[in-house]
């Protein structure tokens, strides 16, 4: 592309990034998205949108639209032990579950509606460059220049090798698995989401659009691993073993074609930055799944960093502030969230920690809700 750099290149053309170059594209910035993906793609996750990022999506101008793509309205939850005892409880506002699909494709829709381009398939190689001499992204066949650089590439990517941000190449404890299920059963999630934790994981099941259920889950790789090769034997195991899974599952086949298995998930927050670049959505932390926070953190973040973006791009910031105000905003945009994610981990994940669920199970429901409403 010739001519003036653009005002900011957005890498990864997710939740994040998508919601950061809708707001800066409507702000009249240049912007322009470039993923190694083609949308719609299947991703690895829940599906549940807690209610503040509900809101960031109506304030992003996308309320109506995700309600007419079939999103399921959540307004309650329960938490189910190992011994199969449930403890339920209400949201503090209704939350939204639609698969990443149509929510992902939606939101790029909307950026590249405002005015952002978009470079499909065609992935990043690498970021070079400065906020002082400008960025310059390649991709396999061109080079973008732009003023500045937000990464939203996501949780682990060969930019984050070629960075050497020090969690790629780390060994991985933890994947994450997804598969739809179908059938008239799935009505009984109609309203809610249900967490079950297992030894080695635990998984959400919650309605999405078409009255398909989404089976999302976290897991060690042993666990992973099964999931991958054979979905229908590991299904079995976990029926077997939690009664309170099998009535839940009860009338629920898996869709045809293979678990969608995750890249390695390394949980935790990365900070807001690397050097110059800036970073949202998973590329700057991954929260633990159990919280219900993930998209709607990234949808924040990405509006956030869109808006910030923007001010920068029409004077409003200086350049030697940038990083410095973006680190500050995203701490204050998470709040609690990643310290609530990490102290409660074991709870969930890991062999004899899974004992710890009965006393907690009341407790951790209550934080679960407070969680959604995002931070103060």
């Amino acid at each position: 592309m010739s001519g003036a750099p653009l005002d900011a290149v957005v890498v990864g053309a997710s939740l994040a990034g998508s919601a950061a170059a809708l707001a800066l594209a409507r702000s009249g910035a240049r912007v322009v998205l470039v993923d190694r993906a083609s949308f719609p793609r299947a991703k690895t996750c829940g599906e549940l949108l807690s209610p503040d990022g509900v809101a960031a999506l109506a304030r992003l101008g996308l309320g109506e639209e995700v309600r007419a793509a079939g999103a399921a309205t959540i307004r309650r939850f329960a938490l189910v032990r190992p011994d199969g005892r449930r403890v339920r409880g209400r949201l503090p506002a209704p939350a939204l579950s639609l698969s990443r699909e149509r929510l992902d494709l939606l939101v790029l829709h909307g950026a590249r509606r405002a005015g952002a381009a978009a470079w499909l398939g065609e992935p990043a190689t690498s970021v070079e460059g400065d906020l002082g001499s400008g960025f310059r992204v390649r991709t396999p066949g061109r080079t973008l220049e732009a003023r500045v650089v937000l990464g939203a590439w996501g949780r682990y990517s060969p930019l984050d090798g070629r960075l050497g941000r020090p969690f790629f190449g780390a060994k991985a404890t933890l994947f994450g698995f997804k598969k739809f299920l179908a059938g008239e059963a799935g009505r009984r999630f109609d309203d809610q989401v249900v967490l079950h934790v297992f030894a080695g994981g635990y998984l959400g099941l919650s309605l999405v659009e078409e009255g398909r259920v989404s089976m999302g889950a976290l897991a060690t790789p042993g666990v992973a691993q099964e999931a991958h090769h054979d979905f229908d034997r590991l299904l079995g195991r976990l029926r077997r073993e939690s009664p309170a899974l099998a009535a839940d599952l009860d009338g629920l086949e898996p869709e045809p074609g293979p678990a969608l298995v995750s890249e390695p998930v390394h949980l935790g927050s990365r900070g807001a930055s690397w050097g110059e670049l800036l970073l949202a959505g998973d590329a700057a932390g991954v929260v633990d799944p159990w919280t219900g926070s993930g998209m709607s953190l990234a949808l924040r973040a990405g509006e956030a960093a869109g808006e910030l973006l923007a001010e920068h791009a029409e004077g409003r910031v200086a350049t030697a502030s940038l990083v410095r105000g973006w680190d500050r905003r995203w701490r204050k945009g998470t709040g609690s969230v990643y310290f609530f994610s990490r102290m409660f981990r074991p709870v969930f994940l890991g062999g004899a920690a899974t004992s710890l669920v009965g006393p907690l199970t009341a407790p951790l429901a209550g934080l679960a809700a407070r969680l959604t409403r995002g931070p103060a």
